[in-house]
């Protein structure tokens, strides 16, 4: 279980977890490009205080992580931990599939995380929420 120091690295693996792709070139790519479009859409012009404070203090910090979530389909497209979503996508990820108990815990995870993330609203915070709870 993730605590707020290490919310930079699942929110990147996240994005590496979910990318469609099968090879990891692609997947890599994919994530670096998503890390970019959110830090653009969020106004954060580097991950130095994310790196360094080992959480999201600002509010493009939190937004930031939130839109990485969206990206990877953790939250829906209204900011809302989506934990059916989330799910799905563990069960079609190549990876989940070479290691059953690995998945069996991400999704016991994913599951026990929905409850915590229920009495937010909007990704900025629920990001963060979700993210602390992975």
């Amino acid at each position: 279980v993730a605590t707020m120091r290490s919310l930079l690295p699942v929110a990147v693996s996240a994005v590496l977890l979910v990318a469609p792709s099968k090879t990891l070139e692609p997947d890599f790519t994919k994530g670096i490009s998503d890390v970019k479009a959110c830090m653009a859409s969020e106004n954060l012009d580097s991950l130095d205080a994310l790196r360094t404070n080992k959480e999201a203090r600002t509010a493009e910090e939190k937004c930031f992580i939130g839109c990485i979530m969206k990206f990877v389909e953790v939250l829906n497209s209204d900011g809302q931990y989506d934990v059916a979503l989330f799910k799905d996508h563990i069960n079609g990820c190549p990876e989940m599939a070479k290691d059953q108990q690995k998945k069996a815990a991400l999704l016991e995870v994913a599951e026990s995380c929905a409850g915590k993330a229920s009495a937010c609203s909007g990704h900025c915070e629920c990001g963060v929420i979700v993210a602390n709870c992975l």
